[in-house]
């Protein structure tokens, strides 16, 4: 359900799944150990309750909280009540448009690299440009040469 790992540190629903998968997973190992040693069932139902938690807050995290907050963004943003996802009012355009700011302008560099390749892409595959998207990889392998993110767009 939840990555251990967050996509992107500063995102709230990933620092809080991971946050409680952590504390539940301690809670219950922490149960299964005294249960080991001292063969008290009362542990055992600790570590199944924590189990048991931890399966509600992540599915609350995924299933009402996330969908909640992409729909307060795309209100807030964009003025309508879309989830986003398939068939959300966002042009290729509209994206384009807007990675090509965070590739100028983006706060981290893996951010503006990112940007880079989904801009790669839709240079040559809807634009139908495959000079200017090599041209853009090239540029953003001379500007970040050790990013791991390009090890599969060097040479493309």
């Amino acid at each position: 359900m939840f990555r251990f790992v967050p996509s992107d540190p500063l995102d709230p629903l990933d620092v809080a799944g991971s946050a409680s998968a952590k504390v539940f997973l301690w809670v219950g190992l922490g149960a299964l150990v005294v249960f080991a040693v001292t063969r008290d069932w009362r542990a055992l139902a600790l570590a199944s309750a924590a189990w048991s938690l931890w399966g509600i807050m992540s599915g609350l995290l995924l299933h009402v909280l996330s969908p909640l907050a992409t729909l307060l963004g795309n209100l807030i943003t964009h003025g309508s009540a879309g989830f986003g996802g398939p068939g959300a009012a966002f042009t290729i355009q509209e994206e384009t448009a807007m990675l090509e700011r965070r590739l100028e302008q983006g706060p981290t560099a893996r951010q503006r690299i990112l940007a880079g390749i989904r801009l790669a892409e839709i240079y040559r595959t809807h634009q139908r440009d495959a000079a200017k998207a090599q041209a853009l990889v090239a540029r953003l392998c001379a500007q970040y040469p050790d990013a791991s993110e390009l090890r599969f767009v060097r040479g493309a």
